[in-house]
């Protein structure tokens, strides 16, 4: 791989593959949470049903006003049919997500040296979960990206590319998003905060503008489209946390994440992973520091999923590379073994596993498109 224009030529490519050979549903959250309230947002005969949680306030506009802006330019040019809207959102996603892949690559290529970028590259390119989720219109997939790139900023010990502006802009946008962000960056903050020796310059000059300029804009976008004065980020973090509302959904035991969760997400990576954290430098502690933090946090939640530790896999990845480096002469045979055992859990789930609910949706479709429209009728 060349410098980053064919890198991400190459990665775009990949993740537009990835996009179209995703053709399974994971959660309903990736449409009741952007494109259906994004499609209701432009106000088209107010088609488009919001759950429960629109009308509760717990979800912010912010993220679903991408995909609005994305219709509303279809509309304007005429080319808004059903294919389109289901497509070009997952598309710009996808996008997104190479740019995520290249900014990994950099980051370890920075830190590190080209080698290592390499492995960490292949490792997050090989990873099935990754695969699977990295193009859904998710908010979890969201904040992973927005990790991703804020990470690429963080002043982290030996980088010279750290701008606090930057990734606590991103950071801040990862926040709005999805609330949950705040958890996954606590240590990673608080560690700046720390070797930071203008403390009080940080945060009334980086901090301060920041967090007014985002919570603003996301006050002003909510208050558009709820019609009154809504603070999101609070009535979710009441929800989630205070009342613990979300067992509603199911409960796993505390230790989920450490025995399922994160083997099952890391997947064949798991033994590179742990072998890396062993031989990483010292000053990569924080990122496992921020990992064992993260799943430590939302261990204390009762109501568990895969996708909420999504955003730690890319620190994960950093770990796999530096292991998958320094194996040098099983390098190629380990690098075969990651390529070949994620291949098929990323085809399976991508194209197999939980599809059914999205054929019968082209099932109507085309029942819909028939001249019969009066007659045709689903029983689900």
């Amino acid at each position: 791989a060349g410098g980053p224009v064919p890198l991400l030529a190459l990665t775009v490519a990949l993740r537009t593959l990835n996009c179209f050979l995703v053709q399974t549903s994971f959660v309903p959250d990736e449409y009741w949470q952007s494109l259906e309230v994004a499609h209701r947002m432009l106000n088209i005969n107010n088609y488009g049903y919001l759950t429960w949680e629109w009308t509760n306030g717990l979800r912010g506009y912010s993220y679903p006003l991408i995909f609005a802006s994305i219709y509303k330019a279809l509309q304007l040019l005429a080319k808004d049919d059903v294919q389109l809207l289901i497509w070009i959102p997952r598309l710009a996603q996808a996008v997104l997500a190479a740019f995520a892949d290249v900014k990994l690559y950099s980051l370890v290529q920075h830190l590190e040296n080209a080698e290592t970028a390499k492995c960490v590259y292949f490792c997050q390119l090989c990873s099935w979960f990754t695969w699977y989720s990295c193009t859904r219109t998710l908010t979890n997939t969201m904040e992973t990206l927005l990790t991703i790139f804020a990470l690429s900023y963080y002043p982290i010990k030996g980088s010279k590319m750290g701008s606090s502006c930057k990734y606590l802009a991103l950071l801040a946008l990862a926040i709005v998003i999805r609330p949950t962000a705040v958890i996954l960056w606590v240590p990673l903050v608080f560690s700046h905060f720390l070797q930071e020796q203008r403390k009080a310059d940080l945060i009334l000059y980086n901090c301060i503008p920041v967090g007014l300029v985002t919570v603003g804009t996301s006050l002003i976008i909510d208050r558009v489209f709820f019609g009154e004065w809504v603070l999101v980020q609070l009535n979710f973090l009441k929800f989630n946390v205070l009342q613990n509302l979300g067992t509603f959904y199911g409960s796993h035991p505390w230790h989920w994440y450490f025995t399922q969760g994160l083997p099952a997400i890391l997947g064949t990576h798991l033994p590179f992973f742990i072998h890396g954290c062993v031989l990483a430098p010292k000053r990569y502690r924080i990122f496992l520091m921020t990992v064992i933090w993260t799943v430590l946090v939302y261990s204390t939640l009762s109501h568990k999923e895969f996708r909420f530790i999504y955003p730690v896999l890319p620190f994960c990845m950093v770990f796999c590379g530096y292991s998958l480096k320094n194996l040098k002469a099983w390098k190629k045979s380990a690098a075969s073994f990651l390529l070949l055992s994620n291949l098929i859990p990323a085809l399976y789930t991508g194209l197999i596993h939980q599809r059914g609910s999205l054929d019968v949706m082209s099932h109507i479709q085309q029942l819909c498109n028939n001249s019969y429209q009066s007659q045709a009728f689903v029983f689900v």
